[in-house]
């Protein structure tokens, strides 16, 4: 008795909040002529910029592993932690720039790229 009051509770309330969320959509706003306007919401899908970034981070944090369990020998673990955390930042900031200018992937890093022979950065 109690879970299905409960559950009625939430079904009004959740039915509440939908019809206040949609009150205002689609409404015409006027301005100060008296000329109407129309509101257009877009919104953006930020799924293939989640994709990409997730797809670079699995990829970096494998490597990245990989890098631990075989260490490079001209790399100290200083050097290897510190290069690490510097790759980590970086692709932090390129999401959080990505997600800024609504894009559809990750803007390419502006970390130079050292080919080692390793296929290391």
């Amino acid at each position: 008795m109690r879970l299905q009051r409960s559950v009625q509770i939430l079904t009004v309330l959740g039915t509440l909040a939908t019809l206040a969320a949609c009150a205002s959509y689609g409404r015409e706003r006027y301005r100060s002529d008296g000329q109407s306007s129309a509101v257009v919401a877009v919104q953006w899908d930020s799924g293939p910029l989640d994709q990409d970034y997730h797809r670079q981070r699995a990829d970096m944090d494998a490597r990245h592993s990989q890098e631990l369990a075989n260490p490079r020998a001209d790399e100290s673990s200083d050097q290897r932690v510190q290069r690490h955390a510097s790759e980590n930042q970086d692709l932090e900031r390129r999401y959080t720039q990505g997600k800024t200018s609504h894009a559809q992937s990750l803007p390419p890093s502006d970390r130079q790229t050292h080919d080692d022979g390793h296929g290391h950065q």
